[in-house]
């Protein structure tokens, strides 16, 4: 029997909805492996934090910079899409400080931060915006996040510069400032407290971070 130019017609618009249907899934499976996130775990021997805080008397005794020590972080991010997609994490040793003056470093841990109390300070990012690609494996980004120091969070805003090794090592370095009284940090003082240091403090920070899994260099 033949079929009438309607059945016809059924059987063929059928088969362009199966086919048009195998083509999406090919392009949506495509696009997804595109699209993977790349997870990096901070190497905290290959890392920095240094601050940097006006001295008491600082026409004379000029700033105090110091390091902490990094306990662990990390890095993730989708390159099709890394304003959506980039995250990034710190957890530092409050009691950590190191400005190589064991007076300084001792009020520091114990008297402005109290680190028995608030052991860790954290910085966890929310958004990454105004990324300015240099060539394909590094470029600049504005990324805000929120800073927890001393019990209390505040919102950060910062640029950083970042790459992408061809080792596949990735590098984050950028600057940042602000008040820590804010938190609720006391500031140093010496001469029974009449001479105060600056409440401004000037973070540095040099992140290297390999992909998570990868044995870290010996």
């Amino acid at each position: 029997m033949k079929k009438s130019a309607n059945e016809i017609r059924g059987v063929f618009n059928r088969a362009l909805i199966v086919l048009g249907a195998a083509f999406a899934l090919i392009a949506f499976e495509a696009g997804a492996a595109r699209a993977a996130v790349m997870r990096f775990k901070i190497d905290v021997d290959r890392s920095t934090i240094s601050v940097t805080v006006a001295e008491p008397a600082a026409w004379i005794r000029g700033d105090a910079t110091g390091t902490f020590k990094i306990i662990d972080g990390a890095v993730s991010f989708d390159r099709v899409n890394i304003s959506r997609t980039a995250r990034a994490r710190i957890l530092i040793d409050a009691s950590s400080y190191n400005s190589y003056n064991a007076s300084r470093d001792r009020y520091v841990t114990e008297k402005s931060l109290e680190a028995d109390k608030y052991p860790t300070i954290g910085f966890e990012s929310s958004s990454v915006v105004g990324i300015v690609m240099t060539n394909t494996n590094e470029g600049t980004a504005i990324v805000t996040g929120y800073l927890t120091l001393h019990g209390e969070s505040h919102a950060m805003t910062m640029s950083v510069h970042a790459t992408l090794g061809a080792d596949g090592v990735f590098t984050g370095d950028g600057e940042v400032k602000f008040n820590y009284e804010d938190f609720g940090v006391k500031v140093p003082a010496v001469m029974f407290h009449t001479l105060l240091a600056g409440d401004e403090a000037t973070v540095r920070f040099h992140i290297v971070a390999t992909a998570a899994g990868a044995a870290l260099p010996q």
